[in-house]
C-alpha cells in the first residue's frame, strides 16, 4: 500500500511539471473538455482537477487568465 501511494505521488508531480509547460491554449482547452464532461472516474477526475489548480496557479502568479 505504501509504495503504491508513493508512486502515486511521483506521477501526480511529474503530471503537474507537464502542465506547467503546456501552453495557455491548450490548458484552457482541457479545461473546457473537464467543465462539459464533468467526468466521474477517478483519473479522469484527479486530472480534472490538476488542470483547475493550474489554472488558478497561472491566474494568481502570472496574472494569465487562460481558463
Amino acid at each position: 500500500m505504501l509504495i503504491s501511494l508513493a508512486v502515486f505521488a511521483l506521477v501526480g508531480c511529474e503530471g503537474n511539471s507537464k502542465m506547467k509547460k503546456m501552453s495557455d491554449f491548450e490548458l484552457a482547452k482541457k479545461n473546457s473538455t473537464c467543465l462539459i464532461g464533468k467526468p466521474t472516474a477517478p483519473g479522469k477526475a484527479t486530472a480534472c482537477e490538476n488542470v483547475r489548480k493550474e489554472c488558478e496557479r497561472r491566474r494568481k502568479e502570472l496574472k494569465n487568465y487562460a481558463c
